[in-house]
């Protein structure tokens, strides 16, 4: 029985490490060619705990077991820095350009209050923060007296100087120095959008993008539909999943061609790096590995503990990211708590070096 009993547990163990093996695929193949592995990529951070489990689990039985599951999550380490950090860079830099990042939901916040409520807090928080660039997606401004409309050059925020504001539902970069030039990028058959600014900065030229890439654009009545299935009731089980795999596979093969956009439009720029944005995916996925080529994750270098940047349920754990060209560096990343939208505001320092 005991015999038995072990190679059960032994046969979990191996769906989990094929499960977390397969997870490690999702960054190197693309959704559009086979989007399966995605799923698995979603679902790192479960498959991660649940080896770690097995682990612990054959370490108390004694058992050299533990190694397989120790191995895999060896190989795959590198996924794990871009979840959790140990030791960020963290130190006052008395020149660095302090940059924040929010996806503020068009200001629905947490349902306890208007929006133009919740714009008022976003605009105090930021006060606060005293950001030199800010990055903002779902920013809806129609009725929001607090944030400077459309046609506005020259924000009326009184923190920073110039602002560029996208369409209806869009992004908006504002910045304490001028910018120069910027554009609007859209998505085909995609209401969400990349935009990008020029800033000089003393003598120096940087383009920033703020991008918001695909989500899943599940309902909440979908998402809480996802806690009732049951096998009793498989017909319509059936159709939940199958609805929610097919939201998820349109969803990742529309962000597979939106971060390939977004690496081109990097690789073509004449200047020096900024993005901010929310890439409405996991570090372990497609959309991350293309878009963090020839660029530095501002978390990695300079974050602390779990980088978790979302509150809902799907995606989860880290969606929203600052990233820069090598030529600079990032310091002090955090992750602020405020409930003011589904997502949690982000921001770090940087420096510019020659």
């Amino acid at each position: 029985m005991k015999k038995f009993f072990r190679n059960i547990v032994l046969f979990l163990n191996l769906l989990a490490i094929f499960g977390l093996l397969i997870s490690y695929l999702s960054s190197k193949i693309s959704p559009a060619t086979f989007w399966v592995p995605a799923l698995f990529g979603l679902a790192y951070p479960y498959l991660l705990l649940i080896n770690i489990l097995f682990v612990f689990l054959w370490l108390f039985s004694k058992t050299r077991y533990a190694l397989l599951s120790l191995i895999v999550i060896a190989i795959g380490y590198s996924h794990l820095t871009h979840y959790f950090q140990f030791s960020g860079s963290q130190k006052s830099i008395p020149k660095g350009l302090i940059i924040s990042s929010y996806n503020v939901k068009n200001f629905y916040g947490n349902n306890n209050g208007s929006r133009q409520e919740t714009a008022l807090k976003v605009l105090d928080f930021f006060k606060e923060k005293e950001a030199d660039i800010l990055c903002l997606q779902e920013v809806n401004l129609h009725g929001q007296k607090s944030f400077p409309s459309k046609s506005s050059r020259k924000s009326n925020i009184p923190f920073f100087n110039y602002a560029h504001a996208s369409r209806k539902g869009g992004q908006i970069t504002y910045s304490r120095f001028p910018i120069i030039h910027t554009e609007e990028v859209h998505f085909e058959h995609s209401s969400n959008m990349i935009i990008y600014s020029d800033l000089k900065i003393d003598k120096d030229t940087i383009r920033i993008f703020n991008c918001h890439l695909e989500s899943y654009r599940f309902s909440d009545a979908e998402i809480n539909s996802l806690d009732s299935i049951s096998f009793n009731k498989q017909e319509e089980s059936f159709r939940k999943v199958k609805i929610t795999g097919s939201k998820l596979k349109q969803a990742f093969i529309k962000r597979t061609k939106q971060a390939e956009k977004l690496h081109q439009l990097i690789k073509d720029s004449p200047y020096e790096v900024l993005l901010c944005g929310d890439f409405n995916d996991t570090p372990v996925s497609y959309t991350y590995s293309t878009v963090i080529e020839g660029l530095e994750d501002a978390f990695v270098h300079s974050g602390n503990g779990i980088g978790n940047t979302y509150l809902g349920k799907l995606p989860s754990f880290r969606i929203d990211y600052i990233m820069h060209s090598p030529t600079f560096e990032s310091y002090n990343f955090k992750v602020d708590k405020v409930d003011y939208s589904d997502h949690y505001p982000i921001s770090c320092q940087i420096k510019i070096t020659d």
